[in-house]
């Protein structure tokens, strides 16, 4: 899915479409009350890891307010081109090149590209972005987020019906290099390059009139380099990393369920990482109410005192202002368990407000 509630805006040829979150939050309450590595002010709450996005006590619009743009171009019949450029706020106003790709169809089933695209970790990671195109303000930071959100490589996409089942599944394969990564800021003072290479995965989806269900693993390397000294140091190389997860979606006349889980498996640091999140909601008229649970266990055979672990108990309310656009209001109650020797955020509560559209 990418926006596609949205109309073309112009002939078949060149399809243009855009998306929009205008988010607004504060901490209402947190234990921690002295900055995180001098970079964030606390008492503070992750609002989005894969790009470093932290609320704090007062009113902010940065963390999650973005403005997307994205534009197919066909050629023929089975040839297209797909950019997507995405601008933000977190930490200061920059645009990002999030899609950039080609597609090759050659009958109704098969899709190959090649280019920038998302690297689909998660069950919303193609369209994280599109905060129109979930119930959430964001999905759940348990699950969500992590070192690498995009890659440069290639897809196989393949499509089929099954009677009453639809049926999607890709494969792919590629790296990504990251700069001064993101989510980096929020576990360390200074700097790191954080690069995934020889990424090898697949994902599958099935889906019936009221159920989806998709898996998927992903398997690399990751390279890590530290400027605590000033100078590039590299601090790992070529450790093995494998990705797997699950998400199954209920949707029942006007009852809906959401869960993930996912597992981050490094063996070679001796280290493991789970989350999961539940979601029940109902549609009432206009509005969705939703209650959410999320929690994120690490485990460390080498170092036990300083894994991360939290729970996140999450209200939210979607109210559609029409089409294309919803009203969003959600409170979080964040909860750190970490190990004694973490440096993390603490215990928060944030309430924050969004307007999602697309068009």
């Amino acid at each position: 899915m990418a926006l596609g509630l949205s109309q073309p805006a112009r002939a078949q040829d060149f399809d243009f479409k855009g998306f929009g979150t205008l988010a607004v939050g504060k901490v209402l309450n947190g234990s921690r009350d002295t900055p995180l590595f001098g970079r964030f002010e606390c008492p503070c709450a992750i609002a989005d890891y894969g790009h470093g996005g932290l609320y704090r006590k007062s009113w902010s619009a940065s963390p999650e307010s973005k403005l997307g743009l994205q534009s197919t171009v066909k050629f023929g019949s089975q040839w297209s081109a797909t950019g997507q450029v995405v601008v933000r706020d977190v930490d200061g106003l920059k645009a990002g090149l999030e899609w950039a790709y080609l597609s090759y169809t050659p009958d109704s089933h098969w899709t190959l590209q090649a280019g920038r695209k998302r690297l689909p970790l998660f069950y919303y990671s193609d369209f994280q972005d599109v905060g129109y195109a979930y119930n959430w303000i964001r999905p759940p930071q348990d699950v969500y987020g992590w070192e690498a959100i995009n890659f440069n490589g290639f897809t196989a996409a393949y499509s089929t019906q099954l009677g009453d089942w639809s049926l999607r599944g890709s494969a792919f394969a590629g790296r990504e290099a990251t700069k001064d990564n993101d989510a980096a800021k929020i576990y360390y003072e200074a700097r790191q390059d954080i690069t995934w290479k020889r990424i090898i995965g697949a994902d599958l989806e099935l889906a019936n009139d009221w159920l989806t269900l998709r898996f998927n693993i992903i398997k690399n390397k990751v390279d890590q380099w530290d400027y605590s000294d000033g100078t590039r140091t590299q601090v790992t190389q070529d450790k093995s990393q494998l990705i797997y997860g699950v998400a199954a979606n209920i949707d029942w006349e006007d009852w809906l369920l959401r869960s993930e889980y996912s597992i981050f498996d490094r063996s070679d640091f001796a280290y493991k990482a789970n989350g999961v999140a539940v979601a029940v909601g109902r549609r009432i008229g206009k509005f969705t109410p939703m209650l959410t649970f999320g929690r994120y266990r690490e485990t460390n055979r080498w170092a036990p005192d300083t894994v991360q672990r939290d729970d996140t108990l999450s209200l939210s309310l979607r109210y559609e202002l029409g089409r294309a656009t919803a009203l969003k209001l959600q409170w979080d109650r964040f909860k750190d368990k970490s190990g004694p020797a973490l440096d993390f955020v603490g215990n928060s509560k944030l309430l924050s407000l969004s307007l999602d559209t697309v068009f």
